[in-house]
C-alpha cells in the first residue's frame, strides 16, 4: 500500500470519528431540546390548571353572590328599593369581575413567560454554541 493511500484511508477513519462525535453532539442537542421542551410543557400544565381552578372559584363565588342578591331583591318591599339593590349588585358584580378577571389575565400571563422560559434559555445555549463553532 503506498503512503499516500495510508494516508487516505487515515484521515478517512478520523474523519469517522469526527462525525460521531458530531452525531453525539447532535443527540445531546436532541435530548436537551426534549427536556426543554418537557419542563415548559409541565410548567403550563400546572400555571394553567391554577389558571382553570381561579375561574372556576370566581364563577362559584359569583353564582353565591348572584343568589343571595336575588333573594335580597326579591324579599324587597317596594319596587324602588328592588331596584336599588339590583343596581347595587350590578356595580358590585362589574367591579368584581373586572378585578378577578384581571388577576387570572396576570396568572396567564405569568404562567406564559414562566412556560417560556426553558425554551428560551435552550434557544438561547443553541444559539451561543452555534456562534462558538462558527468562529
Amino acid at each position: 500500500m503506498t503512503t499516500q493511500k495510508k494516508k487516505t484511508n487515515g484521515d478517512a477513519f478520523a474523519g469517522a470519528w469526527n462525525n460521531n462525535a458530531s452525531f453525539d453532539k447532535l443527540a445531546d442537542a436532541g435530548r436537551e431540546n426534549m427536556e426543554a421542551i418537557a419542563a415548559a410543557t409541565s410548567i403550563a400544565a400546572e400555571g394553567f390548571g391554577a389558571v382553570n381552578q381561579a375561574w372556576l372559584s370566581f364563577a362559584k363565588s359569583a353564582m353565591e353572590r348572584n343568589g343571595a342578591a336575588a333573594e335580597a331583591i326579591f324579599a324587597s318591599k317596594d319596587a324602588a328599593s328592588a331596584v336599588e339593590l339590583q343596581a347595587d349588585w350590578a356595580r358590585s358584580a362589574f367591579d368584581n369581575y373586572v378585578t378577578e378577571s384581571s388577576k387570572i389575565s396576570e396568572m396567564a400571563v405569568k404562567t406564559a413567560n414562566d412556560a417560556i422560559a426553558p425554551i428560551r434559555a435552550r434557544v438561547d445555549g443553541a444559539v451561543e454554541k452555534f456562534a462558538e463553532s462558527a468562529s
